[in-house]
């Protein structure tokens, strides 16, 4: 039923996001109620009728066909990331993430080794191994307590952080749809509501960002940084997930741009 209710709330954004003349729907005289696209304009596109498709939007335990999840993406104009979240709400069955364990040692040897930043986290965000071109660029992760070294956390509620971020905007968009993707598949996770309830409370920026109902897969991306002598650091970001077989392993590499 969690999973029902978020697939009819992320169905709502990405109509309302949704203009009519977008979807080649001829606009008529006279006042709309609703922003973007109307729930029986979609039904139409769809091929389904107005009340299935407003079940969905309520959230009842309803059980889509794939081609009915097609229909819905293609008439919403939703992206492939988009698509591929559409698809898990409506068929993942897993609402808790493992508990947390220890991990190989080893890992950190590795991640010493490398020249730039690098750090290992857990599908929560928590940063678990790192690097001394971590601590110098991103965050001094050892001065941290574990349960406060998550990723997220320290981006919206350190200012030593943000303050750093020269394409924060952008950088915290992307950030917040990637840690919406996987909060979204397991619901029911105590430690990631918790997070959520810390974010919404103490950061507006996140709640706003939040409220956007942004959906991304981790993919290549981009960020500026500042190091403690004021000189900006670009790099690519490149990412790398099930380390050695472990799905609950994400490996982040800061490479330079130069």
């Amino acid at each position: 039923m969690q999973t029902s209710k978020m697939l009819g709330q992320f169905l709502k954004s990405r109509r309302e996001r949704l203009q009519p003349e977008e979807a080649g729907i001829l606009m008529t005289s006279g006042r709309r109620r609703t922003p973007g696209l109307r729930r029986e304009e979609v039904a139409f596109l769809s091929h389904v009728s107005v009340t299935y498709y407003t079940w969905l939007e309520q959230g009842k335990d309803i059980h889509p066909s794939r081609e009915v999840l097609i229909n819905i993406s293609r008439a919403l104009q939703l992206s492939p990331d988009e698509q591929e979240h559409l698809f898990n709400l409506a068929y993942n069955e897993s609402f808790s993430l493992p508990i947390e364990k220890q991990y190989d040692d080893s890992l950190q040897a590795t991640v010493n080794k490398l020249p730039f930043p690098s750090f290992i986290t857990d599908q929560r965000s928590k940063v678990i191994f790192w690097n001394q071109e971590s601590e110098r660029m991103i965050f001094p992760f050892s001065s941290c307590a574990p349960e406060e070294r998550y990723l997220l956390q320290l981006l919206f509620l350190e200012p030593s952080v943000r303050d750093r971020i020269q394409n924060w905007s952008e950088f915290s968009t992307y950030s917040v749809a990637v840690w919406r993707s996987n909060y979204e598949r397991y619901p029911e996770d105590p430690i990631l509501n918790q997070l959520l309830i810390n974010l919404k409370r103490q950061s507006k920026l996140f709640q706003n960002l939040w409220d956007q109902h942004n959906i991304q897969q981790k993919k290549v991306s981009f960020i500026s940084i500042n190091d403690v002598q004021n000189q900006t650091n670009n790099f690519r970001i490149h990412s790398a997930s099930h380390v050695d077989g472990n799905e609950d392993l994400h490996w982040c590499l800061y490479v330079p741009i130069s």
